[in-house]
């Protein structure tokens, strides 16, 4: 082949990559996340802060050439349409058997601490563990494993529709117990401003993790992507940075 013609076509292959690369490069993601402050804010105050996850799950992405258009849902909507792949993941999710078919799941994004809250301290007597809960009346945030823990330990199970519906029915007094957060509990009661004390009993921390959906054709890749950028993060006090901006210490 005449030189002019192999220069002529090693450019269109070169041209083909860039192409190719800048296509990649702007693949972006449909996430859904839930309403879960100060991990996924979905009407931000007046500081803008859209939560810490989110802000860690951006720019993770956005390290390894992808971006992410984030949207609320309902949390069982939300594990739903991914399951479905009519989002291709989710801003976060526990890890559970049922679920590692339907999701992949990244490396550790954060812990959160898991525990009971009660208005009376004497509601929280005897309780060491969930199996303590056997016949007591407890309000927790339906789909969340949470309430399968409590199914299980055969509690009587109030299910509400979000974090801050679960807060209420406690400080309504239609509750003696909620099993939730710690964090994005108190986040909703510093907003409630409640006229007594609330009580807090930790039982125990479980990891939370980015999620995406096995329908996704690039899932594989994606995934690695993001692992790659979240530990880059850690390596250069990115992730202290973020957490520092909403008084977080710890993931």
């Amino acid at each position: 082949m005449p030189r002019r013609n192999l220069i002529i076509l090693g450019a269109a292959i070169l041209g083909l990559g860039v192409l190719a690369a800048a296509a990649w490069a702007g693949s972006s993601l449909r996430l859904a996340c839930n309403d879960f402050p100060p991990h996924k804010i979905e009407t931000p105050a007046a500081d803008g802060l859209r939560g810490f996850d989110i802000d860690i799950i951006d720019e993770a992405l956005h390290r390894t050439g992808w971006s992410a258009e984030f949207s609320f849902l309902p949390w069982k909507r939300a594990l739903e349409f991914a399951v479905r792949g009519e989002v291709d993941g989710l801003c976060s999710c526990s890890r559970t058997p049922e679920r590692e078919a339907m999701l992949l799941f990244s490396n550790e994004l954060g812990a959160v601490s898991v525990g009971l809250f009660a208005r009376d301290p004497a509601a929280l007597a005897g309780i060491a563990k969930v199996g303590d809960l056997k016949g007591r009346k407890v309000a927790v945030v339906g789909g969340y494993n949470l309430e399968g823990e409590l199914n299980d330990a055969g509690a009587t199970v109030l299910a509400a529709s979000s974090d801050k519906n679960a807060l209420d029915m406690l400080l309504g007094g239609n509750i003696d117990l909620l099993y939730g957060y710690e964090l994005t509990t108190r986040h909703f009661m510093r907003a409630e401003k409640p006229a007594t004390a609330v009580e807090y009993l930790e039982m125990r921390r479980n990891p939370y993790y980015f999620c995406l959906s096995r329908q996704l054709p690039k899932a594989e890749q994606a995934m690695a992507d993001f692992n790659s950028g979240l530990a880059a993060m850690t390596k250069d006090g990115s992730i202290a940075r973020i957490l520092g901006r909403y008084d977080v210490m710890f993931r």
